[in-house]
């Protein structure tokens, strides 16, 4: 079994840590899910907070 660092065809040092994460296609699709959620959460509760109460003070 190989190296758990993926290593380039052409290079025999392993590849940066930013090209192997891009390279991951999986976490790059939870980032896209994660990222737009925790926005509109985040968005969400700040209008709530806000949101004027009830006697209007």
């Amino acid at each position: 079994m190989e190296d758990d660092v993926a290593v380039d065809e052409g290079r025999d040092e392993p590849l940066p840590w930013p090209q192997r994460m891009l390279d991951n296609l999986w976490l790059l699709l939870a980032i896209s899910i994660v990222v737009p959620a925790l926005m509109y959460l985040a968005w969400g509760l700040w209008e709530l907070i806000e949101l004027p109460t009830w006697g209007g003070r």
